[in-house]
């Protein structure tokens, strides 16, 4: 490959993280030579998925090495089945699988762990990029359909459309003529009229607007906790705006805002870095940079120098990873933030049943003052996520202590963790294995000290993919100024070659009309 690789290139891109794989795309899609870099041997860092296999090789990776250790940290793995079953079946019915450690390695290719999962808000701005750029024909995704909260020491559904606020018998007639009224009123919300519905509640918290809206507790609860994500120090514009991007994308695929992408967050980077390919973007992966040098030639213009397994490699413009990028090229250092704690549990059964597979979001609210809000995301078998008959469950909050510390009271209160007999028609789930750990909080935006370097900020702890893509456009457009950001790419059929492969494709739009594109996959 060193002998093949050219030296020069307009766009490096180091690491394939979500914003990194974005702007390779962007930048390919509008003609840039562009070269994608990865030190491991797959795709997405941090924002990668792993089958069970892969998942183990990364737990011990980051254990042996003290610089993976300063971004990931605290890993806890713990089994709560034996290595092997005596039994494979019980004589139930029908017939209920009893797993042991030994079935989790013989079926690892199923699962798909993802160590960044987030949600697409249905009309949230990645899902009007897939449709727009055409890359949602390289994805498919599923409809969550469910969101649960925690209110009086149990699990709760949380009506989303206005037909489940009218079926529900939680919520009285008088409540959800309330509770209609005041979600009508954030839809309308509208941040550059001044004289709007919440002008006077700038220093205020939304738990103290709901109060005043007259709004009960248990109505409360639903709106400020599992309709905005808050905590009872929500600031009230932060609510109104979160409420109103929850009930924007109602309705547009199924019953709830979100959609899930199949097999795993991991799928979106490389989604990015199918598009870059094709525009005639160069792939390496296990692929080091050993140093990064600029320099400044003719007209004031500075280049990029990298060393890569010997190699020297230039270019006009560098993207590059926060944990790739060599600090003496960030300025200022990044502000001290709060870590994230994470953990996945495997399940033998969903957390609140349900007739079909459901594909659940769960907002559980803090237990104490001290506690913050957690995001759980349980997604099942049809998701491509894990073998049947089991369920992968993500807990993500901002730390406090560590993630075990911040994350177990969570999962005793919802999951069955005493391991023992699986075969047990239980209320609660049996966890069979979980895993906790600490991610360093990389997701602020980082300035480089050289114009030509642009650094790519981490994953953060919020539901969506929404700061990767405002960062992926910004880098963009310090680029390419005055470019489109990710304009549609033809379908196959649309392609036509001009004199066989010798200038190579040259695209043609035969529909002007069908910009949008079709609505991703579900």
């Amino acid at each position: 490959m060193d002998d093949d690789l050219p030296t020069d290139f307009q766009v490096i891109v180091v690491g394939t993280g979500m914003v990194e794989s974005i702007v390779a795309a962007a930048c390919s899609r509008i003609g840039k030579n562009v070269l994608h870099l990865d030190s491991s041997d797959h795709y997405g860092g941090l924002w990668a998925s792993y089958n069970f296999d892969g998942l183990q090789k990364f737990i011990k990776e980051v254990n042996a090495d003290p610089k993976r250790q300063l971004q990931v940290y605290n890993l806890a793995e713990k089994w709560y089945i034996e290595k092997e079953s005596a039994q494979e079946e019980t004589a139930s019915d029908p017939p209920k699988k009893v797993w042991s450690q030994a079935n989790f390695t013989s079926e690892y290719r199923k699962f798909n762990i993802d160590m960044t999962p987030k949600l697409l808000f249905s009309r949230g701005p990645l899902v009007e990029l897939l449709i727009s750029s055409n890359i949602a024909r390289y994805a498919e995704f599923r409809c969550v359909t469910r969101v649960l909260t925690w209110l009086s020491d149990r699990l709760m559904p949380v009506p989303c459309s206005r037909a489940d606020v009218f079926a529900t018998e939680a919520v009285g007639i008088v409540e959800k003529r309330q509770l209609m009224k005041m979600l009508t009123s954030i839809v309308g919300y509208n941040e550059e009229e001044m004289n709007n519905e919440f002008k006077d509640w700038n220093d205020k918290t939304f738990k103290e607007y709901l109060t005043h809206k007259g709004l009960t507790p248990n109505l409360i609860h639903y709106v400020l906790f599992a309709i905005a994500g808050g905590t009872n120090n929500m600031p009230c514009l932060e609510g109104v705006k979160e409420c109103k991007k929850f009930l924007m994308s109602l309705g547009r695929y199924g019953n709830t805002p979100f959609l899930w992408p199949m097999y795993g967050s991991g799928e979106l980077p490389q989604c990015f870095c199918r598009l870059c390919a094709v525009f005639g973007g160069v792939y390496c992966l296990n692929r080091p940079i050993d140093k990064v040098q600029t320099k400044t030639v003719d007209e004031g213009k500075t280049v990029v120098t990298i060393d890569s397994k010997s190699k020297t490699l230039n270019c006009d413009h560098l993207v590059i990873g926060i944990n790739e990028c060599p600090k003496d090229l960030i300025s200022p250092e990044p502000a001290e933030s709060c870590d994230i704690s994470k953990a996945v549990f495997i399940t033998n059964g969903t957390i609140m049943k349900s007739e079909k597979e459901p594909l659940t979001l769960l907002r559980f609210p803090p237990l104490t003052d001290e506690d913050n809000a957690v995001t759980v995301l349980e997604v099942g078998p049809a998701t491509g996520s894990c073998p049947k008959g089991l369920f992968v469950v993500y807990f993500i909050t901002n730390k406090v202590k560590d993630a075990e510390s911040d994350l177990m009271p969570i999962a005793e209160k919802i999951f069955d963790m005493s391991g023992g007999d699986q075969t047990e028609d239980a209320e609660k789930p049996k966890c069979l294995w979980s895993l906790f750990y600490n991610v360093k909080d990389t997701s602020a935006p980082v300035t480089s000290v050289v114009d030509s370097v642009h650094v790519c900020s981490g994953p953060d702890a919020g539901l969506d993919f929404d700061r990767a893509v405002e960062q992926a456009e910004q880098i963009f457009k310090k680029i390419c100024p005055g470019e489109e950001f990710l304009p549609r790419a033809p379908d196959p059929e649309e392609i036509v070659f001009e004199d066989d492969v010798t200038h190579g494709p040259e695209f043609q739009r035969e529909h002007d009309d069908d910009a949008d594109g079709d609505a991703p996959k579900e």
